[in-house]
């Protein structure tokens, strides 16, 4: 399996980018907790000294139904809107590579995953928290392991990998795409969805945009920031980028900003994350990677 890039000796523990092992600089305040960016990669990242000891706790079944200051307000709820979502980025997928066996890292509750099983996919997941993989299992209808990534048991051979909106949540990203490198077949692929923070969206909302999200997000790519942990973690085959935009309910719209904003702002916005109703949104924001293992 490739090697990750070693961290650097003459960087503290505690503020080394959680990404390449880097040096890190001041960046953002949110929630009052202080983000760093890597002057060697450029991405952006929480501290490890900040990092809660219970974080996989989080990933409960609040944290998917609104019981939490973070998360989804029903994300089950949205099971219609999330599908066509899927659906949109299996199309891009299988523009590089038709079904074969595809692993979900962060299946959640397998929207996903059926949506690849009735494409023709072999589909199976990971996902760390139990209820979430024990649902999944019964909609999806496909095996998905409870479980750390870095730490379940799963036969290589794939197809392609994904990491939709998961790489951001993880420990130790840099190892999880090393891991990912090395179960896939000579010519699969890793996808990774997440945000960018690089794009112009980002930059002129600044703290305030709504993927800064800690402690649960703990890692901030940059376009070439992604691109380039893809590469050291061996993935130096082709290279795809794209842009997509997603169907966004208003409850989860209001419920992100009632979140994002300082609370004077955010507290109005309360009464509307029960809201009907949904808007196609593409900021520009959002960043669809895939790279393939020569």
């Amino acid at each position: 399996m490739p090697s990750p890039i070693a961290p650097r000796p003459d960087v503290g523990g505690d503020c080394a980018c959680r990404i390449c092992g880097g040096p890190g600089r001041p960046w953002l305040e949110k929630k009052g907790l202080p983000l760093l960016r890597c002057s060697r990669c450029g991405n952006g990242y929480l501290p490890d000294a900040r990092v809660p000891d219970d974080l996989e706790s989080l990933y409960s079944r609040e944290y998917f139904e609104g019981g939490r200051e973070t998360g989804y307000p029903a994300y089950l709820a949205e099971a219609p809107l999330l599908a066509a979502n899927f659906e949109r980025r299996l199309a891009w997928i299988e523009g590089l590579q038709g079904p074969g066996r595809l692993l979900d890292v962060g299946a959640a509750y397998g929207l996903f995953l059926k949506a690849a099983r009735a494409r023709g996919w072999d589909p199976v997941g990971v996902e760390i928290a139990p209820d979430c993989a024990e649902q999944a299992r019964r909609i999806a209808e496909v095996p998905v392991q409870a479980g750390d990534f870095l730490e379940v048991p799963l036969e290589p051979g794939f197809d392609v990998i994904t990491f939709f909106d998961v790489i951001e949540h993880m420990r130790r990203p840099a190892d999880c795409l090393a891991r990912a490198a090395g179960l896939l077949r000579p010519g699969g692929w890793v996808v990774v969805e997440t945000g960018d923070l690089a794009s112009p969206w980002a930059r002129l909302l600044g703290r305030y945009w709504y993927f800064l999200d800690p402690p649960q997000h703990l890692a901030y790519f940059s376009a070439r920031g992604l691109e380039a942990s893809l590469r050291a973690a061996g993935l130096s085959g082709a290279l795809r980028r794209c842009r997509p935009g997603r169907r966004v309910s208003l409850a989860n719209m209001a419920f992100k900003l009632s979140q994002a904003l300082p609370g004077a702002l955010g507290r109005p916005l309360f009464p509307l994350r029960r809201l009907p109703g949904s808007l196609y949104l593409r900021f520009g924001d959002g960043l669809l990677v895939a790279a393939q293992r020569p």
